[in-house]
């Protein structure tokens, strides 16, 4: 297992909020997540209130499998204490004495982590239906970036709670200098090497070194739990074949042929890549669900510096791996929400484009991402004359539009009506700063 070396930065995380609500009125909680998110650390360090106490149970350890696995009831009723099973997709057949417990009452509550989404899911499915919430713990968004016992609300947070009345706000109320040029620059290094919370101590030559690992350690285990691949070594260079396709629409038939093998073979892939949360598949905004699946969807990496690295790609100023980041960290904060919000991408038939779409029945933000210092008014125009014409199943007419190009300046500042310059720093960092 990978193991950074250098002492770690307890960060709060957004999402232990809506996780004690769940917890409080669910008999069995589910946090999934890729590897080395911070799922344990958030479960035993940052959940448990003053008093509380948890019983705790490692799955990759052989030992508990056999010890609970000899006895999975008794040895998993503990009353109203919370139950923490770690990995529990090491030792699926525990799901039937969880689903028995919960079932039996009297306060009994369960919460079960796991990195490998296929075969929990699976099994949650058929035993644990109706009974489970399942939540996603990404790695750190720019907000979490702080210390204390509580990560405060974003300039996203508010603008989606308030709409264009936020935006003003937090253009009429710019912060302090020193503010914006720490924020400016935990911005930088955050987009540059991305979220895992074990690099934060590091240098840049240990942070590759331990994305290398993390890399290494995917394709030796989590491929293990997901399916059999009888060529690592092929599915290694469509993990690099891929990386460099991030924020593009994926064409499987283009990688097929790069790779010399079926398109079967590379939809395999990047469902293996999917369900380990390596990557996300993006659709498109169309008027039917049926629609949207059979049309091609955008592929992004779930870490910028990982899909830097996989791609061997530098330079901050690379339209893709910014695109990238934005997305990523919209992906974040929208685990978090307790009614999260439908994101897709929208393409005009005369090829207007808008990045990114997140919308509510009462609201819509579209999202377009450059990768300069600053916007000008002719950004502006493709995403007002898209906005104008959008029509969205599922918003209603009167709900409150907006759209913002998002770029990696220090402005916010109005480009046309309804349409904003908001820097990246801005808009996923605090929103309180002064």
């Amino acid at each position: 297992m990978l193991k950074p070396f250098l002492r770690m930065t307890l960060h709060p995380r957004r999402l232990i909020d809506l996780l004690r609500r769940r917890l409080s009125s669910r008999p069995i909680t589910v946090l999934t997540g890729a590897r080395q998110t911070g799922k344990t650390t958030l479960v035993r360090n940052l959940l448990p209130a003053e008093g509380d106490t948890l019983v705790y149970f490692s799955l990759d350890d052989p030992d508990e499998r056999l010890r609970l696995g000899a006895d999975p009831v008794r040895r998993l009723d503990h009353g109203s204490r919370l139950v923490v099973l770690d990995e529990v997709q090491k030792q699926p057949a525990l799901l039937d004495a969880v689903k028995l417990l919960a079932d039996r009452g009297e306060g009994r509550r369960f919460l079960m982590l796991g990195s490998a989404q296929v075969l929990l899911l699976r099994q949650i499915r058929e035993t644990l239906a109706g009974r489970a919430a399942l939540l996603e713990l990404w790695p750190l968004g720019l907000v979490e970036r702080v210390e204390g016992p509580q990560a405060p609300l974003s300039g996203l947070d508010l603008i989606w709670q308030e709409g264009e009345a936020a935006v003003r706000r937090l253009a009429d109320s710019p912060p302090s200098a020193d503010e914006a040029r720490l924020w400016r620059a935990r911005a930088e290094e955050h987009f540059r090497w991305g979220g895992y919370p074990a690099l934060e101590p590091m240098t840049g030559e240990d942070r590759r070194a331990w994305l290398r690992d993390f890399r290494r350690t995917y394709l030796e285990r989590d491929l293990a739990d997901l399916g059999r691949v009888a060529d690592l070594d092929q599915f290694a260079l469509a993990q690099n074949l891929l990386a460099a396709r991030t924020a593009r629409l994926l064409s499987y038939s283009e990688v097929a042929r790069e790779l010399g093998v079926a398109v079967n073979t590379v939809k395999r892939y990047v469902r293996f890549l999917e369900i380990s949360y390596q990557v996300v598949l993006l659709r498109p905004l169309l008027p039917t669900v049926t629609a949207r699946l059979v049309k091609s969807p955008k592929l992004y990496w779930t870490d910028p510096a990982l899909a830097r690295l996989l791609a061997d790609q530098e330079g901050a100023g690379n339209g893709a791996l910014v695109e990238t980041a934005v997305l990523d960290e919209v992906l974040r904060w929208s685990s978090w929400q307790p009614e999260p919000p439908s994101l897709h991408f929208f393409r005009t038939h005369a090829g207007r484009e808008v990045d990114l779409v997140v919308h509510a029945p009462d609201r819509l933000l579209a999202i377009e991402v450059k990768a300069s210092q600053r916007a000008h008014r002719t950004d502006a125009r493709p995403l007002a004359e898209v906005l104008g014409a959008l029509a969205v199943r599922g918003v209603a007419r009167d709900a409150w539009r907006l759209g913002l190009v998002v770029t990696r300046g220090r402005e916010v500042e109005p480009l046309a009506p309804g349409v904003w310059a908001m820097p990246d720093w801005r808009l996923f960092g605090p929103a309180g700063l002064t």
